[in-house]
């Protein structure tokens, strides 16, 4: 009698594993995919490459003030002293906009994460991966991600 209800017991328990692990619903996204068709990407990538862009006009500009002064007879130390100024003045610039591509890039995947976990929520989805670690099965759901980024 203890035999059967152990054999019982252990089968229900294999059943309830079994059951809990076909449960598990896995779906992925194709983080690539959403975090380039994302509208909020392409303004950003427009708006750093106008600031590039600025960036660029202003390192010419003070090329040619800097040929200027060359060609003025300034004297060594000072066109030195210009070049490092200048120089200073470019690196502020950049680094001021590699931190606001930082920035801009850590609010697009927190956008991505904010998304995932609605369409997850709605669909019933428990695990959602990347689609560059599924080699097969798991539901797409970038394009249902992607319109929920897309609709704000």
């Amino acid at each position: 009698m203890k035999k059967t209800a152990a054999m019982i017991i252990t089968v229900f328990i294999m059943l309830m594993m079994a059951y809990s692990v076909n449960a598990t619903t896995i779906a992925y996204i194709d983080y690539q995919k959403v975090f380039t068709n994302y509208e909020k990407t392409k303004k950003v990538q427009d708006d750093l490459k106008k600031k590039e862009l600025l960036i660029q006009e202003e390192i010419t500009k003070k090329q040619k003030l800097y040929e200027k002064e060359k060609e003025n007879k300034m004297s060594d130390g000072d066109l030195r002293k210009l070049a490092e100024k200048f120089q200073k003045e470019i690196e502020i610039k950049r680094n001021d906009l590699m931190e606001s591509s930082k920035k801009m890039t850590n609010d697009i995947q927190n956008d991505i994460v904010k998304a995932t976990e609605v369409v997850v929520k709605n669909i019933g989805v428990e695990i959602v991966l990347d689609k560059q670690i599924i080699i097969t099965g798991g539901t797409d759901i970038s394009d249902k991600v992607l319109e929920q980024l897309n609709k704000k």
